[in-house]
């Protein structure tokens, strides 16, 4: 990337904000459902924005993200930030231990769609019919062959765009030892085996919890490796709390691995 004008990149902005969201434009509001047509703008406009590098403008390229310099990448999150907007789902939460733990294959499969506003992904740990036990998971991946068959519940979620992927711990050994039995996965929200409940909260807006029933997960969609899962949502979790779920040496480390990966001719 050569020389920004940043000027000019400012005005950019701006006037993609004032055409796509028009300040007279009718949003829903923090409490309220998403219509389909709705939601299907929402998704849209994040497309356009990830496309462009503006959804995650200080991500790497490789990943999908702008790959922008810091001052570039600050107007960008100034300018979004001082246009109303709506609910765009981006839970950025999940991003962080998908680069610490996943392999380079899985970042290229989750990271960059979702970098680039294609996909949706929601990180979800808790269960409705369970305590506040994070090491306990009733939600099972059991495995078959070169597969897991998932079975259980999660939720609840507030966010009011439906996601496409849940990001989220579950069993794979129910006789296992405590925490060495857990492992983090990635799996889809929608379609068959999976059943969306909502209930209703006293501030008017849907939470949804989602029943799996049977839904076969392939093996390279446990991030972080089989049993390893309590590790990942200590990342997680750090992140959720205001910090940066990795050391600088950790940092270091994996950003090495990503240059020594992402910088091979890929055949």
């Amino acid at each position: 990337m050569g020389i920004i004008d940043l000027k000019a990149l400012q005005s950019a902005v701006r006037d993609w904000l004032e055409e796509n969201i028009p300040r007279d434009a009718t949003l829903p509001g923090p409490n309220d459902d998403l219509t389909p047509d709705m939601e299907e703008w929402i998704r849209s406009i994040r497309r356009d924005l990830g496309e462009r590098g503006w959804l995650a403008p200080r991500w790497p390229a490789h990943f999908g993200g702008g790959g922008f310099p810091p001052p570039a990448s600050a107007i960008i999150e100034e300018e979004m930030r001082r246009h109303r907007q709506p609910p765009f789902g981006m839970n950025m939460t999940f991003l962080v231990p998908m680069r610490a733990w996943g392999t380079e294959e899985q970042k290229a499969k989750w990271l960059t769609p979702t970098l680039r506003g294609e996909i949706t992904v929601c990180q979800i740990q808790s269960e409705p019919l369970t305590g506040s036990d994070l090491a306990w998971q009733a939600t099972t991946a059991i495995k078959d062959g070169d597969e897991y068959v998932v079975n259980g519940e999660k939720g609840f979620i507030a966010s009011q765009l439906t996601p496409d992927y849940l990001f989220t711990l579950v069993t794979t050994d129910p006789d296992g030892p405590k925490y060495e039995n857990l492992s983090m996965i990635i799996l889809r929200a929608k379609g068959s085996g999976i059943t969306i409940n909502s209930r209703m909260m006293i501030t008017g807006k849907s939470q949804r919890s989602f029943v799996i029933n049977d839904v076969r997960l392939p093996i390279e969609d446990v991030v972080g490796g089989e049993g390893n899962g309590w590790e990942v949502a200590q990342t997680l979790l750090d992140v959720e709390r205001g910090g940066q779920g990795v050391t600088i040496e950790q940092r270091k480390q994996i950003e090495i691995t990503e240059r020594e990966y992402w910088r091979k001719p890929k055949l």
